[in-house]
């Protein structure tokens, strides 16, 4: 009896045992598994920085290893003419938006020059050209491109910002952003990238986009001479077709920024054009495809036009802006 009370004991105790170790093996296995989703978590949050830093890095990187060579001499071109843009821009907004309040004798003669830049009939009648060697230069780089659909949803996406950016500020600032439509550089190759890649699709044949970009270039130019050089411009009175060309209602429908489509798209389809002739191995005419590093800064600027047109001139006066204010607290 006392040997069946203690084999009975024995079981029950060896019964309770695994219970109880259970509890504290599935404590054990909770407390790593926590432990390893934090981990997991900051390594998550680790690799996201590290791709970030990478991405920054590229992003300012000319040639980035790995990749093709950029054809470095029409993004020197491309850099040199933004530079002058981006100098422009900041030249419009500060006399015109006065973004840039001056308080020293030295800052009012930089508005005084800025007035004068703005005004003078040099760059009223050559600053248009700079924009159609911009768009030839543009065209030029539509064959060294592999995917053609994302470059025109990059650019759709930009022009939607920028007119959407635009069409809000009128409503903010009235006095200063006076239309509700900016149809300017920005929209033209929006326009210009969408035409080729449709182009593109139904392959039309080159001779038929050179003699479209002829006729455009002669069009626009013809227009050109009328609006800047010969005395009472013209005037378009149909909204869209106002659109196409240099006159006063162009002006009147984008007042703060207007750039006709023509002749910029012809300009665009004879760079587009020539590029197979020009860069047929896609690659660049000099005898080195490094180019100097002494003309990183302007490639990069070449590089990232887009951007540049779009945030260089924010960026810059900012910073000027900011040096004003501090200067001010202590006048």
């Amino acid at each position: 009896m006392q040997e069946n009370e203690a084999i009975k004991n024995a079981q029950e105790t060896e019964d309770n045992v695994p219970a109880s170790s259970e509890t504290e093996q599935n404590s054990e296995k909770l407390q790593p598994q926590s432990k390893k989703e934090k981990k997991n978590f900051w390594n998550f949050l680790k690799g996201l920085f590290v791709k970030l830093g990478l991405k920054i890095k590229d992003y300012f990187t000319y040639n980035i290893p790995g990749k093709r060579p950029r054809i470095w001499e029409l993004d020197l071109l491309r850099g040199i003419i933004l530079i002058v843009v981006t100098f422009d821009h900041c030249c419009l907004f500060s006399y015109y938006w006065h973004v840039t309040p001056y308080v020293t004798e030295f800052g009012q003669k930089l508005l005084d020059f800025a007035y004068w830049y703005c005004e003078c009939d040099f760059r009223k009648g050559i600053q248009p050209f700079g924009l159609f060697f911009l768009s030839f230069l543009s065209g030029i780089n539509c064959s060294f491109t592999r995917s053609g659909l994302r470059r025109v949803i990059k650019f759709l996406i930009y022009c939607a910002l920028f007119m959407g950016g635009y069409a809000i500020l009128h409503f903010i600032i009235p006095d200063l952003v006076t239309g509700t439509l900016i149809f300017n550089i920005i929209t033209i190759l929006t326009i210009a990238f969408v035409l080729w890649y449709l182009m593109d699709l139904i392959k039309c044949p080159e001779w038929v986009r050179a003699t479209l970009g002829a006729i455009m270039i002669t069009v626009g130019l013809v227009f050109y001479y009328k609006h800047f050089v010969k005395d009472g411009g013209c005037y378009v009175n149909n909204d869209f077709l106002a659109l196409l060309v240099y006159n006063k209602h162009g002006l009147e429908l984008s007042p703060n920024n207007f750039e006709p489509l023509f002749p910029h798209l012809g300009f665009f389809l004879v760079g587009g054009v020539l590029s197979k002739h020009l860069f047929p191995n896609k690659k660049t005419m000099t005898k080195t495809e490094i180019p100097p590093k002494a003309l990183y800064p302007v490639l990069i600027v070449g590089k990232h036009s887009l951007s540049v047109f779009i945030f260089g001139p924010v960026v810059i006066l900012g910073i000027v802006r900011i040096i004003i204010e501090i200067i001010h607290l202590f006048m």
